[in-house]
Formats: C-alpha cells, structure tokens, sequence
C-alpha cells in the first residue's frame, strides 16, 4: 500500500511539473539571463604562481629529540638557539605594512608600449576605470555589500589617530592593502617544504612581474631578518676599525717623522722617546689587526647566516585565463533557475492551503 502511495505521488509531482513547464522555463531564462550578466561584468583575471624552496641550517638529531620531548612537556636540556624563520611565519611577513608598501612601488614595465607604471597607480588606474556593466552590478546585485563596505570605512576614518607617519596607514592606503590582499596569496607546504606564492590580475604580463616582485621582496626580507643580528655585528666592527685606522695612521706618520726627524740622534732621551711611540704604535697596531680579524669573520657570519632559496619554478606570463569561467557559471544559474522554479511550483499548493487554515 506504501508503494502504491509513493507511485502516486511521484506520478502527481510529475503532473505538476509537466503543468507548469513553462513557468520553470521562464524562471531558469530568468536566472540564465543573471548568469550571462554576471559573467560578462565579472573581470578576466589571470594566475601567475612561483614555487621556492628555503634552504635552512640542518638541526642535529638531538635537537630533533629534544623538540619531539618538549610537545610533551619535557625538557632534555638539548634546545640549542635558533634564528631560522620558519616558512610558516611568511603569510605574516605579505600581510604586514612594509612588505606591501615596498611591493606597491614595484615598476610594471609593458614590452609593447614600452611605457612603466608602478603597481600602485596601475592598480589605481584599473580601480578608476569601471565600466558602466561594473558600475551597474555593484549597485544592483552587490548593493548590500557595497553598503556594507561604505559603513566599515566611515567607522574607520572616526577612528583614526595622530601617530608617527610610519605607522599611520590612510583610507586610500588601506584599499590598495585590501586589494593585494585579493590578489596574492601564499601557501606553505610544511611537509614537503616548499612555499608557492600566486598572483592574479587582469593583466598576463603585470601578473608575471608581480609575481616575480612578490617573490624577490619576500626573500630579501627574509633575508634580512635572518642576518640582522651578524650585521650589527659586521656594522659596529667595521665602524670601530675605521676609528682605529686613523689612530693607527696617525701613531704610524708620528713615528717615521719622528725616526726622520732624529736621524743623527743617538742619545737616552731619543732612545725612550722611540721606544716609547714603538710600544705604542704596537699596541695600536695589535689592535687595529685584530679589529680586521673580527671584520672578516663577521663577513664570514653574514653570508654563513644569509639563507638560499631554490626556486623550482618561476614566474611565467601565463596565456590562458583563470576566470571568469562564463560556461560553468551559466550552466550553474540554470540549474538554480530549474531548481527554483520546481520548488516554487510544488510548495505553491502547500503553502496556500496552510495559510488558508490559518486564515480560517
């Protein structure tokens, strides 16, 4: 009897549907029509991806243990000091100010025009160029959001601070942050070890160098956090031997001039007058050479801490477009449109019969 009343009533539905065919016909043109608008007002973007592997100090097997015995609560006295950046932390060196300020400034230089253009006011150029079709959605079908967007920045325009310029960040700063946020992204293979960093834009070829740009200055940064320790060092000493070599020329130029001065001279006061500058020209001399030994070994320590990238695959103009897939995204609206309709056709009845209960 149960399978007689499901034959029924799938036979029921059916009719239902069959009846009111044309009406989900409309409702999926309805919703394809939306598809094709979408599709053409959404922007053609292109990906551009770049793959390095950092190259980082080796760690004995007993730091290993010891790190393994630490998730344990553990401590075997074996934690050595580290300085290594571990990649997990480059997703925090993109998102940060200076990192993009400096990836702003990066020239785009176009082979047909031969004309560059740095990425800020290529992106402010793009920004000013909307077309009537981008205007149209924002305002319609992206209204709510646009709204949204215009609440969350008179908020933060009230909350804004008199600080140092370095880290005061302006409303038009902030957009073009929020644009390379859209644009770049960084994933981090842990396992295998290797970082992959994406781009994507409306341009083959600014895409390519931006991806190059983004790639060059997370390095260099990286770089310089790793060595900036060795380098003070390298700093100070270079400043203290250039102090002492003009010591030393001086202690030096005094002593021949006063050899040269005393040539026929051979008495005690000469003797201890000379031995005297001698005694202190050597220890001048120790000095300034030890000064020198300290130098060189602290070029020594900046390039033994400076880390090695091994890009395995770099940055190409990519030919093909990424998005907007304008087939799928119109096969999707249809099959929404059809899905709509049906449900529209077969809850109208239901939903008319309880409101007339409730009514009654």
């Amino acid at each position: 009897m149960n399978k007689q009343d499901d034959e029924i009533d799938l036979i029921q539905i059916a009719k239902v549907l069959w009846i009111s065919r044309f009406f989900i016909i409309k409702t999926s043109l309805i919703f394809i029509l939306f598809g094709i608008f979408i599709s053409l007002t959404s922007p053609i973007m292109y990906t551009a991806s770049t793959t390095f592997i950092p190259q980082t100090s080796k760690v004995s097997s007993s730091s290993n243990l010891g790190g393994v015995a630490s998730l344990v609560g553990i401590d075997l006295g074996l934690s050595t000091s580290r300085t290594e950046i571990p990649p997990s932390i480059y997703p925090q060196i993109i998102e940060s100010v200076p990192y993009k300020r400096e990836l702003l400034k990066t020239p785009i230089v176009f082979p047909e025009t031969k004309s560059s253009i740095s990425l800020k006011d290529y992106l402010l150029t793009n920004d000013s160029k909307k077309d009537f079709l981008s205007i149209l959605k924002k305002y319609t079908l992206m209204l709510p959001f646009t709204l949204i967007e215009l609440i969350r920045g008179h908020n933060n325009k009230t909350n804004s601070l008199k600080l140092s310029p370095n880290i005061i960040v302006s409303t038009d700063e902030e957009k073009l942050f929020k644009t390379l946020d859209g644009l770049l992204e960084i994933s981090v293979n842990a396992k295998e070890g290797f970082v992959n960093l994406k781009t994507k834009m409306n341009d083959p070829y600014a895409t390519a160098l931006v991806a190059k740009a983004a790639e060059q200055i997370l390095q260099r940064r990286i770089v310089e956090y790793k060595i900036k320790s060795a380098k003070e060092v390298l700093d100070f000493n270079l400043e203290q031997l250039s102090l002492k070599k003009v010591e030393f020329d001086s202690i030096q130029n005094k002593l021949a001039l006063f050899k040269d001065s005393n040539l026929n001279i051979i008495d005690s006061r000469f003797q201890n007058s000379l031995q005297k500058l001698e005694s202190e020209f050597n220890i001048v001399s120790s000095v300034y050479q030890e000064l020198s030994k300290q130098v060189e070994q602290s070029k020594l320590q900046v390039s033994k801490d400076t880390p090695i990238f091994s890009v395995i695959k770099p940055a190409t103009v990519p030919n093909k477009r990424t998005s907007p897939k304008r087939t799928q995204m119109v096969v999707i609206f249809a099959l929404i449109g059809l899905t709509v309709g049906s449900l529209m056709v077969l809850l109208k009845s239901p939903i008319l019969s309880l409101y007339r209960e409730i009514t009654a």
